[in-house]
């Protein structure tokens, strides 16, 4: 089961994305700030955060460098405003798998999830031992 930990100042922005989420069996928990996360981020096993931008007590860029110095395989989402080449700017080198809109929904849900299973389907078949057929 995958389990997401929701990062915004404004837990409704993410109810159609919670609502799409559980009817995949996918759990998830939220906090309205950067150190709240953190602390969550290093206390429980989470598959990957979805922050906003925008925190009260950082920038969600900020959050994601921090969170990257203490487990750089950790995946990432962020809720962003920019068009797309500025956030690829933004967010170049952080490794962030995509970016939501400031309200995501459903669509954004399946997008992350099909995007998500691909990549285990990958690791799946990479992980297996030299010599054998992949």
């Amino acid at each position: 089961m995958t389990h997401v930990l929701l990062v915004s100042q404004k837990k409704n922005n993410f109810s159609e994305l919670e609502t799409a989420f559980s009817e995949n069996n996918v759990t998830t928990e939220w906090t309205d700030t950067a150190q709240n996360a953190l602390s969550k981020l290093s206390e429980e096993n989470f598959d990957l955060f979805i922050t906003h931008e925008h925190l009260s007590d950082m920038t969600g860029r900020k959050l994601i460098e921090n969170v990257l110095f203490k487990n750089a395989m950790m995946n990432c989402v962020v809720l962003s405003a920019l068009d797309h080449k500025a956030f690829h700017e933004a967010y170049e080198g952080l490794g962030v798998l995509m970016q939501f809109p400031l309200v995501p929904g459903k669509e954004q849900a399946q997008n992350l999830l099909d995007h998500l299973n691909h990549i285990a389907r990958i690791s799946n078949r990479t992980s297996k031992p030299k010599g054998e057929p992949i």
